[in-house]
């Protein structure tokens, strides 16, 4: 008899081990997938998977934006991982700068170019880097908003040292959004007067774990458990920590944040935490659109407005005028 308990023993436990190696398995395959920038599935399945019809998407402004881009400067950091980072700046006289940070996987022209003309528009210097590994810069690795925050105080630093009576905004969409809100936990200078988040999630940890709810049939709970451990090795922090509701409880910048109610990639209730978490002013507008970061362009005059409002209520001398 107790030879057949401790064989049915050794099976149960040959399934169970059998069963983690299948889930540790999957889970190097989605951590890889979101974080490796030539990772071969997202290349060929995972962006229609998560956003369909995306190669296909052309408006009328799109020679408008290129013009424009063509009168960029370019500017290069060297991060302490010895990564050279790229931006598009767009300079002229004044010392109103806002630098524009663009989302996941896609490219400072592809993202921010309408924001950038808006703002030059309005007598704005603008930055529009491109994060680590998109675009122009270098690395192999995304940051999810937890490696660019600290990029983004090495931009900041080149705008003060060129310009010392600097007057900064941050504005951010998506993992940008994330971006700029993490790094409003570290020591800024205090020439960053506010913040414009579009479309951010709470957590790296938060918005894969929604991901996979939404995408797969995994046990998610076990599923994260493995994908965070391995993320820790893979890029040298957990997906618990890159936090940005973390972050917002050291930072006491005003903060507008922007969402669309039927956003299918990060939920709208990622919004009311953020709202809570921070711990300075802050405001919050949810457009009744649908899609990603699309408020800017299915309701602009909305947009716009809801952020020059918010730029003359909390840095008067920032704000010219309303939108175009």
């Amino acid at each position: 008899m107790i030879k057949w308990i401790i064989l049915v023993l050794i099976v149960l436990l040959a399934l169970l081990a059998s069963g983690l190696i299948y889930l540790n398995r999957w889970a190097k395959f989605f951590v890889n997938a979101a974080v490796e920038r030539e990772n071969d599935w997202f290349m060929k399945d995972g962006a229609r998977l998560l956003n369909p019809g995306w190669e296909d998407v052309t408006d009328s402004k799109q020679q408008e934006r290129a013009d424009f881009w063509l009168q960029e400067n370019t500017w290069q950091i060297e991060t302490p991982d010895r990564l050279r980072l790229t931006g598009a700046a767009f300079l002229q006289e004044g010392q109103r700068w806002v630098i524009a940070v663009h989302g996941y996987r896609s490219t400072g022209f592809q993202d921010m170019a309408d924001v950038a003309m808006h703002y030059y528009h309005e007598g704005y210097n603008v930055l529009v880097p491109d994060l680590r590994g998109h675009g122009r810069s270098e690395g192999k690795i995304i940051g999810m908003g937890w490696l660019d925050r600290l990029d983004l105080v090495q931009w900041i630093q080149v705008i003060c040292e060129q310009d010392p009576a600097a007057k900064i905004i941050l504005h951010g969409c998506s993992l940008g959004a994330a971006a700029v809100l993490m790094a409003s936990g570290e020591k800024l200078p205090d020439n960053v007067k506010l913040i414009i988040s579009d479309s951010a999630y709470t957590s790296v940890y938060s918005e894969f774990k929604w991901l996979l709810h939404k995408y797969t049939k995994y046990p998610v709970n076990r599923f994260m458990v493995l994908a965070n451990r391995y993320a820790r090795r893979k890029m040298g922090y957990s997906l618990i920590r890159a936090s940005v509701t973390r972050q917002l409880g050291s930072n006491h910048l005003p903060v507008l944040f922007l969402h669309d109610r039927q956003d299918p990639l990060v939920p709208v209730t990622e919004t009311t935490t953020l709202m809570e978490a921070t711990a300075g002013e802050k405001s919050c507008v949810i457009f009744e659109t649908t899609g990603h970061m699309q408020a800017k362009t299915q309701q602009p005059a909305d947009y716009w407005e809801t952020v020059a409002t918010f730029i003359s209520t909390h840095f008067p001398k920032a704000a010219k005028s309303k939108s175009n």
